[in-house]
């Protein structure tokens, strides 16, 4: 008897359908399993066998052959055990095939007939949606996950009994069915910017980057609060929605961290080691997994000790900075992850950390210019602002005063992308901040006058600057005009953005 069962697999974010099908024919007795299969995937024959015989279901002295189709497409995992067993099940008569039509299933076995979690599950649940399947029955612990798609209705199983119980003929499905809840952005506690005293230039220059989600470098001495600093970003950032968190989970869901199997409420905060390698930060291995930059997808990616990191796994970021994804060849074809991250990288000026305080900085020049090199000219032209952490002083840590809070930080930041969120939905453009704008778009928004054109080729001759700092400059200067308020871009919001471009100078000199 032919049956046939829906799946699902994914090459990287891509998700498409499988036809799990089933032929159980007279014949010399064995089980086969077809389809451009991996090892983990093919071994589910004997995970099916020896479950089975467990659950005292004999199969027949029969020839069984399994084909996962498309089968030009290599399948990796072991989410096809439950659909394999399911339709070898309906061949075998212990299980309606009519039954299982217009029905996913995803799962994982157990030798005792238990259903176990996958990776994954919230990406297929969500193609399977398009594909306009309506129920899929999913592990109980991956239930949650999947149940936040609305056109499809989600069951959790826990045991193959069960669903075997469900999809019998006439049988109603007794799997608890997982309802999808209200979502509401937030949860955790983020540090507040209240605790952050001083440093009123670094403050704004984050509170801009924010706002118009741009890169950002700060160089400062040890213990200037650089790192402080970055753990308070997501806390100014506005909330996520709720499509943006599909994106982000969908990422964890692939690599298997979503945090108690629920979708993500809040930015990813991302802060991998300096000595991470260049699979860790942006994706890789035999079977391709998404990286730092991806795990960081609408949230932030923070890199402390910049100048630790070898310099060519950073450069290995200057593509996803540019492009916003990652995309990684391997034998059985491209995957491609999202990486729309803001990077918020911290480094000191020198090994000692201390320059250009000569008091203290004992180094060399030669040393200086050694440890800087270690971040390399393309890398720093895709950083769109540059700002000098200052010593602390005692009188910060004296005073009692409370800094203002990252509440009040956050409201103008939310008036800002109100104003870029109604400029972009006018214009149809892609962009939905201003660090995303393209040459179309800057030529657009980002009129100036002749005065300020007469200023911007001053400073590019005088610097040297390329012409992706000049639209850099504009993109960052339209986020200080919508923070103010301001249709148009004034010179004095002309003259900060140029200031935050010019700032890392004294460091790296022309590559700045």
């Amino acid at each position: 008897m032919f049956t046939t069962v829906y799946s699902g697999a994914f090459v990287g974010m891509e998700c498409y359908p499988v036809r799990v099908e089933v032929d159980v024919a007279p014949g010399l007795p064995c089980m086969e399993m077809i389809g451009c299969l991996s090892r983990e995937a093919s071994e589910a024959r004997e995970r099916i066998r020896v479950a089975l015989k467990n659950m005292e279901i004999v199969l027949p002295p029969s020839r069984i052959t399994i084909n996962l189709s498309p089968a030009d497409r290599h399948k990796s995992g072991t989410a096809f055990d439950l659909p394999v067993a399911m339709g070898l099940l309906a061949s075998i008569d212990k299980v309606c095939a009519k039954s299982l039509k217009g029905v996913l299933f995803l799962g994982e076995l157990g030798l005792d007939g238990s259903i176990r979690p996958v990776n994954g599950i919230l990406p297929m649940v969500r193609m399977a949606a398009k594909e306009g399947i309506g129920i899929c029955v999913v592990p109980k612990e991956n239930a949650e996950e999947a149940a936040v798609i609305d056109e499809v209705a989600v069951y959790g199983a826990s045991h193959l009994s069960m669903v075997i119980e469900s999809f019998k003929e006439g049988g109603e499905i007794v799997l608890p069915r997982f309802l999808p809840e209200e979502y509401a952005s937030g949860g955790g506690d983020i540090p507040d910017f209240a605790d952050v005293k001083g440093a009123e230039s670094v403050r704004r220059a984050m509170e801009v980057a924010a706002a118009g989600f741009h890169h950002i470098l700060m160089i400062g001495p040890p213990g200037s609060g650089k790192t402080m600093i970055a753990s308070r970003v997501p806390g100014i950032l506005p909330p996520l929605s709720k499509e943006e968190s599909l994106e982000s989970s969908a990422v964890y869901s692939i690599c298997g961290r979503l945090p108690n199997g629920r979708i993500l409420t809040r930015r990813p905060f991302v802060s991998p080691h300096h000595s991470s390698p260049g699979h860790a930060l942006v994706g890789g291995g035999r079977i391709p997994v998404p990286g730092a930059v991806s795990l960081a997808h609408k949230g932030v990616l923070f890199l402390d000790e910049l100048t630790e990191f070898k310099r060519n796994v950073l450069d290995m970021l200057r593509q996803p900075m540019e492009d916003r994804k990652v995309m990684i060849s391997r034998v059985y074809g491209a995957a491609q992850y999202p990486a729309d991250f803001m990077l918020v990288a911290a480094t000191n000026p020198c090994p000692c950390g201390y320059y250009p305080n000569r008091q203290k900085c004992r180094c060399t020049e030669t040393e200086i210019r050694k440890y800087l090199s270690r971040i390399s000219g393309p890398l720093l032209d895709r950083i769109d602002i540059g700002v000098e952490v200052p010593d602390m002083k005692i009188d910060h840590f004296m005073d009692a005063k409370r800094a203002e809070s990252s509440e009040r930080m956050r409201e103008r930041i939310m008036r800002a992308r109100q104003i870029q969120a109604s400029r972009f939905s006018v214009g149809g453009g892609p962009a939905y901040f201003n660090a995303r704008m393209g040459v179309d778009e800057i030529e657009e928004y980002c009129p100036l006058s002749d005065s300020d054109r007469d200023m911007l080729r001053t400073l590019f001759a005088r610097f040297g600057l390329s012409a992706r700092a000049y639209h850099k400059i504009l993109r960052v200067a339209r986020t200080i005009a919508d923070l103010a308020g301001d249709s148009d871009i004034a010179t004095k919001h002309l003259q900060e953005a140029v200031f935050y471009r010019t700032s890392m100078r004294k460091y790296w000199g022309s590559r700045g």
